[in-house]
C-alpha cells in the first residue's frame, strides 16, 4: 500500500457484538526492523464524514459505551447517490446512501420524516444501467447538525427481494476491494 490509498477497515471490539466498517486512506507507513523487533505499521486517517462512528469507536475503546443496540447485519459504509420518496408520493428527492447492508442503511437527508414513514429507495448498482428499488420504512431519524440523516429499515416482500439486496451489498463490497487495490476512491465511482 502507498501513501494516500483508501482503506475499509473492519474493527471488533470483545464488548461490541458486530464489526464496524470505517472509511479512511493511509496516512503514514512504518517499516519493520528485526533487529529491535519493532513490526512494520501503516497509519489510517479517517475520513472526515466517519467522525461520528470514529467517536463511537474510541467511546467503546474507552469503555464509556457497554450497552449498544446490536444489528444482525453488519453496515458498509458508502456514498451512493440514491433518490426516494414516500410511498404513494410523487415528488423525488435526492441524496444519499452513508452505509448500506442487507437489513438497512443511513440516508443522508435534512427532510425528515417521521419513524414509520414508508418510503421507496431508487439505487443504482455499480456497473447497472437500471435503478434497484428498495421499499423500506424510516426506523430512526437524526437531527444533529452536518450529520443530519434517516435510519432505513429495508422491507423486502419476497425471498427474491433479500436476495437482491444481499446482492447489491456483495457487489458493494467487491466493488470497495477492487477500488482499495487500484488506489482510488468508491465514492468517486459510485
Amino acid at each position: 500500500m502507498t501513501l494516500g490509498d483508501p482503506v475499509v477497515l473492519e474493527i471488533r471490539f470483545p464488548g461490541l457484538a458486530n464489526k464496524q466498517m470505517i472509511r479512511g486512506f493511509v496516512a503514514w507507513r512504518r517499516a519493520g526492523k528485526h533487529r529491535t523487533k519493532l513490526r512494520a505499521g501503516l497509519g489510517i486517517e479517517f475520513h472526515n464524514a466517519e467522525a461520528r462512528r470514529r467517536d463511537f469507536l474510541i467511546a467503546v475503546a474507552k469503555g464509556e459505551i457497554v450497552e449498544m443496540v446490536t444489528r444482525r447485519h453488519r453496515r458498509l459504509p458508502v456514498q451512493l447517490v440514491a433518490n426516494w420518496r414516500v410511498v404513494f408520493d410523487r415528488e423525488t428527492h435526492h441524496s444519499h446512501i452513508e452505509d448500506i447492508g442487507p437489513g438497512g442503511a443511513f440516508l443522508r437527508t435534512t427532510e425528515f420524516l417521521p419513524p414509520g414513514t414508508e418510503i421507496v429507495l431508487d439505487v443504482t448498482p455499480p456497473g447497472s444501467l437500471r435503478a434497484l428499488e428498495i421499499a423500506g420504512r424510516v426506523a430512526w431519524t437524526r437531527h444533529s447538525d452536518g450529520e443530519e440523516g434517516i435510519g432505513i429499515e429495508f422491507k423486502a416482500r419476497d425471498a427474491g427481494g433479500t436476495r437482491r439486496l444481499k446482492e447489491l451489498v456483495r457487489r458493494l463490497e467487491l466493488l470497495e476491494a477492487e477500488s482499495a487495490m487500484d488506489g482510488e476512491d468508491i465514492s468517486e465511482v459510485c
